[in-house]
């Protein structure tokens, strides 16, 4: 399908362009729209991306999801070594980088209007500031999203929160069921022959 090197080249004379100044935009900005690109061409959502420093080396953390199905170790090894190409191509890291993709796991971040309704039904936590400024935490069960604010139901009361206040949201006390007992003594079983 040719999904290889005019993608490269496209990415990286972007992030050239970003780089020599060409565009007003900021190194983590740049990184982000290199990233988020790649991923979406591969299939797959960018949930979170985080940077940190380990000395003089960067991390660059990458979450991923694909809604319908799930992520897989074979997905995260498909967008690692593809962004790995990516990344070592531009300009946009400078200097030894170590790069992580996993899947959000299971206290997911909620980052978009989208993930809000899509997760309605679930219990959620967020943080966010209220209108005073305060920076408050509620645990509740997703209500909906409308209108640029989420609605959360906390002990049985609707609160409404623009979701430009919000500073971070996670699932929060989901359980999966990861294999039930038939499967687990069938796994022992076999482990066993």
């Amino acid at each position: 399908m040719g999904r290889g090197r005019p993608v490269f080249c496209l990415y990286a004379r972007e992030a050239a362009a970003a780089a020599a100044g060409g565009s007003t935009m900021s190194a983590g900005d740049a990184l982000h729209s290199v990233v988020e690109r790649e991923v979406e061409m591969l299939g797959y959502e960018l949930v979170r991306l985080d940077q940190a420093s380990r000395g003089r080396r960067r991390v660059v953390r990458i979450f991923i999801d694909e809604p319908e199905r799930g992520v897989t170790i074979d997905d995260c090894v498909r967008v690692t070594k593809a962004l790995g190409l990516v990344l070592d191509a531009s300009p946009v890291i400078d200097g030894p980088y170590t790069l992580e993709v996993s899947s959000p796991g299971i206290d997911r971040p909620l980052t978009r209007p989208e993930h809000y309704a899509r997760f309605t039904g679930h219990g959620a936590r967020i943080e966010y500031m209220d209108e005073a400024g305060t920076k408050r935490t509620v645990i509740g069960r997703l209500s909906g999203v409308s209108g640029g604010a989420v609605t959360i139901d906390v002990d049985g009361s609707d609160l409404t929160i623009p979701v430009e206040s919000v500073h971070k949201a996670n699932l929060h006390g989901e359980t999966w069921e990861i294999g039930g007992k038939d499967e687990r003594r069938r796994h022992r079983r076999d482990r066993g022959r």
